[in-house]
């Protein structure tokens, strides 16, 4: 007998639902076709979770933060904290942005000038 699907599980197919109703609302695709797809996103998202946690910890790569920043790999100094600053300037937790945007654009800002 399969264990019994996690909070977690429940959430990311109700969204998927919710999803795939909107998708059949804007494609006109009938939605019990669309419903067959659920398993398939829920694997995905279930591989991408494991992927996640596999990768080293929480850091992301030079690479990573730069697609964060919108500037090259071997950006300069000035680029990486001008592109930063834009960025922060948007997404500020004080200005109504989220937490999470603001850490993750200052940590690629760090990741890239170290």
């Amino acid at each position: 007998m399969p264990p019994s699907p996690s909070a977690k599980e429940w959430i990311k197919a109700g969204g998927a639902l919710g999803a795939a109703i909107l998708l059949a609302r804007l494609t006109r695709t009938p939605l019990a076709t669309l419903i067959t797809t659920i398993p398939f996103l829920l694997q995905a998202f279930r591989s991408a979770e494991i992927s996640q946690k596999k990768s080293t910890g929480s850091s992301m790569t030079r690479e990573e933060a730069a697609l964060i920043l919108g500037v090259g790999a071997q950006a300069s100094h000035d680029e990486i904290q001008s592109a930063h600053r834009r960025l922060i300037q948007k997404n500020h937790p004080d200005t109504g942005g989220s937490d999470y945007l603001a850490a993750q654009i200052n940590q690629a800002r760090d990741i890239l000038l170290n």
